[in-house]
């Protein structure tokens, strides 16, 4: 696989320095050709009570030259780049529409979704993004030696697979496949719960060894394990945060009889977290 255009999303935070160095990393793994640094400059959020004092100021210029000087410092990797600095009232628009623009194949955002409110761009733009979407939290690994993915066995996650194992390859790093089921209530009257579980456990071992076989995946270890009482993104933010996974790879779509991972349930839950583990969704259709 190789993933030609990447977009990086900065915002003069701290996180800036964590996006240009991974998204150097990446691109070196990919061959990739193009990066794309974009910011967005939201004047509406300057108070009026210093619109005087900013009247003769370029501050998408003052912009421009800061974070210019932060790429060329830190983004140490023989491929093209370009930094486009826009003033746009609708942040997540813009980047999908750049992404739509320069035929990007991979997204890359800062999660930032500590503080209040944050979270909502993230949200909307793995909702509009047509291409994968990379959320990277500051305590990123920028050598990756420690990957999971998280499955339902669906078409959809079969993709997030061959992408994790793509980068394991890559980066000679272990793969995990993890899948978190959770038995319906509903069933709780008329079976047994630990019955009901061995009936699970047994399906999604055969599962797996369906996935391995298909795949043709050699040393991956698998996981599985109840949700329980906790939600199934909770839980898989549990299992890969004890495991120090360095990425953990999701499916924008999927189904099965145990688990779901929809845009706007498990996936979106999870990339809206205050996640210590770099999220890649991998989007099953990708515009071309």
């Amino acid at each position: 696989m190789k993933i030609k255009n990447i977009l990086v999303a900065l915002d003069l935070s701290e996180l800036d320095i964590t996006l240009i160095k991974y998204c150097s990393m990446l691109a070196k793994n990919y061959g990739t050709e193009n990066v794309y640094f974009i910011h967005n400059v939201k004047k509406y959020e300057i108070s009026s009570l210093f619109s005087e004092q900013l009247e003769n100021i370029n501050i998408e210029e003052i912009i421009e030259e800061e974070l210019e000087n932060s790429i060329s410092k830190y983004f140490d990797t023989d491929c093209n780049y370009e930094l486009l600095v826009s003033d746009d009232a609708y942040t997540e628009s813009l980047i999908s529409y750049v992404a739509n623009k320069y035929h990007t194949n991979l997204i890359i955002v800062g999660n930032k979704n500590t503080y209040k409110g944050s979270g909502s761009v993230s949200g909307k733009l793995l909702r509009m993004a047509k291409c994968n979407v990379l959320l990277i939290p500051k305590e990123a690994n920028l050598n990756p030696e420690n990957l999971m993915v998280a499955t339902d066995f669906s078409s959809a996650s079969l993709k997030a697979f061959h992408t994790a194992s793509d980068m394991s390859s890559k980066q000679k790093s272990t793969l995990k496949a993890l899948n978190v089921f959770k038995i319906p209530q509903l069933f709780f009257p008329y079976i047994k719960v630990d019955k009901a579980r061995e009936k699970v456990e047994k399906h999604v071992d055969l599962q797996f060894e369906k996935l391995l076989q298909k795949t043709k995946a050699q040393h991956i270890e698998t996981l599985k394990a109840s949700a329980g009482e906790d939600s199934i993104p909770e839980k898989i933010r549990t299992i890969a945060e004890k495991d120090k996974t360095d990425i953990l790879f999701v499916a924008d779509k999927g189904h099965n009889n145990f688990t779901s991972l929809l845009v706007g349930s498990v996936t979106e839950e999870l990339f809206t977290q205050d996640l210590h583990v770099p999220l890649w969704v991998v989007k099953r259709y990708i515009a071309s």
